[in-house]
C-alpha cells in the first residue's frame, strides 16, 4: 500500500480542495440558474451523431492511458494479459467518482494485486501511470498555449519549469529530497522514477491529451461551436489537470467545469461554455462506464476461449 500523507496536512488538503470544488459547483449552477435560457437552447441545439463520435475519441484516449499502464505491470516481470488486464484499468477508474484522493489509485491497483499482481508492483505502476500522465497535461498545456494567442509566456514558463525539474531528477541527492517532500502531499510521488524513463513515459501520455481535446473539439462541434484545436488542447488540458489536483473533489467535479468555462467563455461566450462544459463531463462518464462494460465482457470471453 502506498504511504499516505499527515493526517493533518490529508485533512487540510481535502478541506481545501472540497471548498475549492464546491465553490466550482457554485459557480456553474449559478450560471445554468442566471443564463437558463441560453443554455437550454444550447442543448436543444446539439447534434447526436458528434457526441458518438465524442464519445469514441474520448475512449480511445482513456484506452491508450490503459494500455500504457498494462505495458508498466509487464515490464516489472509480471507477464499480464492486456485483453484481461485492461479490464482492472477501467473499473479501478470509477473509483476517481468515489470521495478521496486516494481511489485513483486503490482501485486499478487493487485489482491488480488480487490478479496476482504484486501488491508493490500495481502500485508503484499505478502511481507512475497517473504521475506521467497529468505530467503529459502539462506539456500539452505548454504546447496548446505557444499556438493560442496571447498564452505563449505559459508556454515559456512551463517549458523553463520542465527543464529545471528535468536538472533536479538527473541528479540523484536532488531527486531523493524531492520525492521525500512530494510524497507528504501526495503517495503516488513514490513511484517517480528516474529522468529519462519518467520523460519516455510522459511523451508516451502526449496523444491521449490530444484524443481528449479533439473529443471536447467534436462536441463543442455538437453545439455548433468553434475553438482552435491548440486552443481547445490548452483549454481541456489545464481543466483535467486543475481538476486532479484538487483534493477531495470526486472526479474534479465542479472544479474542471469552472475553469473550463472561464476559460472557454472569452471564446464562444459563457452560456454556451458551461453547456459545453457540462457535456464534455456527460461524454466521459458514458466513456468511463462504457470502458468497464466493454473491458470486463472483453476478459469473460477471453476467459471463455481459454476454458
Amino acid at each position: 500500500m502506498p504511504t499516505s500523507p499527515r493526517p493533518g496536512l490529508a485533512r487540510l488538503i481535502s478541506l481545501v480542495g472540497a471548498a475549492i470544488g464546491i465553490a466550482g459547483v457554485a459557480f456553474v449552477t449559478k450560471t445554468l440558474i442566471t443564463r437558463w435560457d441560453d443554455v437550454s437552447n444550447a442543448f436543444q441545439q446539439v447534434d447526436a451523431p458528434n457526441l458518438i463520435l465524442s464519445l469514441l475519441l474520448g475512449l480511445s484516449a482513456m484506452t491508450s492511458i490503459g494500455w500504457i499502464w498494462v505495458s508498466m505491470i509487464s515490464t516489472k516481470g509480471h507477464s499480464v494479459a492486456h485483453r484481461r488486464a485492461m479490464r482492472w484499468y477501467f473499473t479501478g477508474q470509477l473509483g476517481k467518482y468515489v470521495p478521496g484522493g486516494i481511489w485513483p489509485i486503490v482501485g486499478r491497483a487493487e485489482l491488480a494485486a488480487r490478479n496476482g499482481v504484486s501488491r508493490k508492483d500495481a502500485y508503484a505502476s499505478t502511481g507512475l501511470s497517473l504521475v506521467t500522465t497529468y505530467l503529459a497535461a502539462i506539456v500539452a498545456i505548454a504546447i496548446g498555449a505557444a499556438f493560442s494567442p496571447g498564452r505563449w509566456p505559459i508556454s515559456i514558463l512551463i517549458a523553463s519549469a520542465l527543464v529545471i525539474g528535468y536538472y533536479v531528477f538527473s541528479h540523484e541527492k536532488l531527486r531523493t529530497k524531492v520525492i521525500t517532500i512530494a510524497i507528504k502531499i501526495s503517495p503516488a510521488a513514490q513511484s517517480l522514477t528516474e529522468p529519462k524513463r519518467l520523460a519516455t513515459l510522459t511523451l508516451m501520455h502526449l496523444p491521449s491529451w490530444i484524443l481528449m481535446s479533439l473529443s471536447t473539439s467534436v462536441t463543442a462541434s455538437a453545439f455548433g461551436a468553434h475553438i482552435g484545436i491548440f486552443q481547445m488542447l490548452f483549454i481541456t488540458s489545464t481543466s483535467w489537470l486543475a481538476g486532479f489536483v484538487v483534493v477531495g473533489v470526486p472526479g474534479g467535479i465542479g472544479v474542471r467545469e469552472a475553469i473550463f468555462t472561464s476559460l472557454a467563455g472569452g471564446i464562444i461566450g459563457t452560456p454556451l461554455a458551461v453547456s459545453l462544459a457540462l457535456m464534455s463531463r456527460v461524454v466521459f462518464i458514458a466513456v468511463d462506464l462504457t470502458g468497464a462494460l466493454v473491458s470486463n465482457l472483453a476478459a469473460q470471453g477471453a476467459r471463455s476461449v481459454e476454458a
